[in-house]
């Protein structure tokens, strides 16, 4: 089975269900056994992820956009990108896409 932290390609089967965000920023609602769709703005492949899914302090953006930690700090981040700490505690944190 694969972990959260993998991304899923069009075309594969939703292992897990739940919402899931494509690289374009949309999100839809797969159940399990569906195929990852070609995405909705484009049209074309593209990679998917788990919505609910975490990322730590050092770990690198694989998808740009918009995210938020555990205290609601929102910042923007770019591929290749390093997850920071918290901006107002300084502490390592949890973020996710918003």
């Amino acid at each position: 089975m694969k972990t959260a932290t993998d991304l899923h390609r069009t075309n594969e089967k939703v292992e897990e269900t739940g919402k899931y965000v494509c690289a374009a920023g949309k999100t839809l609602q797969l159940s399990h056994g569906d195929e990852f769709p070609n995405c909705p703005v484009s049209g074309k492949e593209t990679t998917w992820r788990h919505a609910n899914h975490q990322h730590k302090t050092g770990d690198k953006v694989t998808e740009a956009g918009y995210y938020q930690d555990a205290d609601g700090q929102k910042i923007e981040l770019k591929i290749g990108d390093t997850f920071p700490s918290c901006p107002k505690t300084g502490k390592p944190t949890a973020w996710h896409h918003v």
